[in-house]
C-alpha cells in the first residue's frame, strides 16, 4: 500500500479540515432556518426558509459530504 510524504498527508488534511468545517456552518445555517421557520407566523418568511434549506441541502451538504468522506478514506488507508 502506498503511504504518503508528510506534505501529501497534511494536503490531505487540510482538504478533509475544509470539508468538514463547510458541512459543519451548513448545518449551523440549517439549525438557524428550523428555528426560525418553527417560531415565525408568516408564511413568506416560512417559505423562504425551507427554500433556502432545500437549496442547501441539494449542493453545499451533498459536496461537503461527499468530500469529507472521501478525504476521510483516504486518510484512514494511506497512512498509519
Amino acid at each position: 500500500m502506498k503511504k504518503l510524504s508528510m506534505k501529501q498527508k497534511r494536503g490531505l488534511l487540510l482538504l478533509h479540515l475544509i470539508f468538514s468545517s463547510i458541512l459543519l456552518g451548513t448545518m449551523v445555517g440549517f439549525l438557524l432556518l428550523s428555528i426560525t421557520a418553527a417560531n415565525t407566523g408568516e408564511e413568506g418568511v416560512l417559505k423562504a426558509c425551507y427554500t433556502a434549506m432545500h437549496v442547501l441541502a441539494k449542493t453545499t451538504v451533498r459536496a461537503s459530504t461527499i468530500g469529507t468522506v472521501v478525504t476521510g478514506v483516504l486518510l484512514s488507508v494511506w497512512t498509519r
